[in-house]
């Protein structure tokens, strides 16, 4: 398959630099939404704009300008441009100074403002299993102009007497217009590993993302399962991945480039082509302050693993979100924890968070982690954290009110690189008063439509209320 046949090759001298587009949001060829920033990479733009600029198609016909960010916003190597309301999916041009004219093709959809008030749990297709710990990524795929989505989800556990096992399963399901999904396949399992699209190794509360070429800058499509906890409940190093399709698993999962050290529970974000790995407990369930990059490569592989600065707070189980220019980690756990993070009410949680600068252009961190503030009204660890653009939800979890879903969705405002503090709680129903139960660590994922709304999911976790795992999908 592409990705494994990766790892062969011939190499030579580099071509000549010659004046190009490489990418666009970090993407070979990108979903963008109007009104957001994005970053054109490439060589031979010029060292200052000058009279060039940026255009992309226009509602109507013709083209519109995508104002620059300043005299900083364009070098040589990358230009950071703002998309115009009224652009439309085409040709994205770059007119240097000198009158070279660079192109490359984007697929744009309308940014739609997230409603808090408005949100309302909708029961989805169950999950197979009872799933905690499992992992879910969405890849989006443009078709025309619409964008199709796929789900993959990969690993979890289930509770036997007092202990998770960790599981080696894979499902794929495919969302519907409306945020509707269809029923959850799993993927083959065979004694053969050439023939089957299960994981090769058992593993739970595991990072779990999907590169494509319109979110990285690979051409292919891969599923990428990055630490995690093994049947011995300890965390690991290993990264797992397999080449995809829109329709599931399409090779075996094969070990490539391992995380710098074991981690679990981690809070993991995917931006413009960038794997943020951050926190989560180590092999025997100590929080840690572990901060790591991983950039998708050419071949789907990782093009490095990067230690980056340091949280200022150990944390595992809580949230992340890495936005243009900052990225943010709030919540979890600070004590040593089982795997999972456990159902003790002395554990200690954090409602405080860190906060770091982010290059939008070369996505690794500018400058250090500093303290921020709380941003959760009371301690919270194990929820589920679904970035929507202008607003994150946190939902579910362990804290104070917990036992009687006080606060089960709490949403915080996303303007330009702040996060503002999360109350609630919100939305028009909850999961626990449709019998979903008081769902402690849960799975997450949110995914955009053609139109640009916004659809999320969460899946699983285990009810507080009887220690049971829980098989429901809730979704908006």
């Amino acid at each position: 398959m592409a990705l494994l046949a990766a790892c062969g090759g011939t190499s030579g001298p580099p071509a000549p630099a010659s004046p190009r587009i490489d990418y666009v949001d970090g993407a070979v060829e990108p979903i963008v939404a109007r009104g957001r920033a994005a970053v054109i990479e490439g060589f031979g733009f010029g060292a200052t704009q000058g009279a060039g600029g940026v255009t992309l198609a226009a509602a109507g016909g013709g083209t519109v300008a995508a104002p620059v960010a300043g005299a900083s916003g364009w070098s040589d190597l990358a230009i950071r441009v703002t998309l115009p309301d009224n652009a439309v999916s085409g040709t994205l041009t770059v007119m240097t100074a000198t009158g070279l004219r660079l192109t490359a093709t984007v697929h744009v959809i309308p940014r739609v403002p997230f409603s808090r008030d408005t949100l309302r749990w909708t029961p989805r297709s169950p999950f197979p299993s009872a799933p905690v710990g499992v992992g879910v990524a969405a890849a989006e795929v443009p078709a025309g102009d619409l964008v199709a989505t796929t789900l993959y989800a990969a690993g979890g556990s289930e509770l036997v007497g007092s202990r998770l096992v960790p599981d080696s399963g894979v499902f794929v399901a495919r969302p519907q217009a409306g945020g509707a999904v269809a029923a959850w396949a799993r993927q083959p399992d065979s004694p053969d590993p050439l023939k089957s699209r299960a994981l090769p190794a058992p593993r739970a509360f595991a990072a779990v993302a999907v590169a494509t070429r319109y979110n990285s800058h690979f051409t292919g499509s891969a599923l990428y399962v990055i630490g995690g906890i093994d049947p011995s409940g300890r965390a690991q190093a290993s990264v797992l991945a397999a080449d995809v399709t829109p329709d599931g698993v399409a090779g075996p999962f094969a070990p490539i480039e391992p995380l710098p050290a074991p981690v679990a529970g981690a809070a993991a974000v995917v931006r413009r082509g960038r794997i943020y790995v951050l926190g989560g407990a180590d092999s025997v369930g100590h929080p840690q302050r572990s901060v790591f990059v991983g950039r998708v490569g050419l071949d789907g592989h990782i093009d490095g693993w990067y230690r980056q600065p340091l949280l200022t707070s150990a944390r595992a189980y809580g949230g992340g979100v890495v936005l243009d220019d900052r990225a943010i980690a709030f919540g979890g756990v600070a004590d040593s924890v089982p795997p999972g993070g456990g159902l003790d009410a002395a554990t200690t949680r954090l409602a405080s968070s860190d906060t770091a600068p982010v290059s939008l252009v070369s996505g690794f961190f500018a400058g250090p982690w500093a303290p921020g503030i709380a941003l959760l009204p009371a301690p919270r660890s194990q929820f589920a954290t679904l970035d929507l653009g202008d607003v994150v939800l946190v939902v579910g979890g362990m804290y104070g009110g917990a036992a009687t879903n006080s606060a089960e969705t709490l949403a915080a405002g996303v303007i330009g690189d702040s996060l503002g503090l999360f109350s609630g709680p919100v939305g028009a129903n909850t999961i626990a008063g449709q019998n979903g139960g008081t769902l402690v660590g849960p799975a997450s994922v949110t995914w955009r439509e053609s139109d640009g709304s916004r659809r999320g999911l969460v899946i699983g976790g285990i009810d507080l209320s009887t220690g049971l795992r829980k098989s429901g999908v809730w979704g908006f």
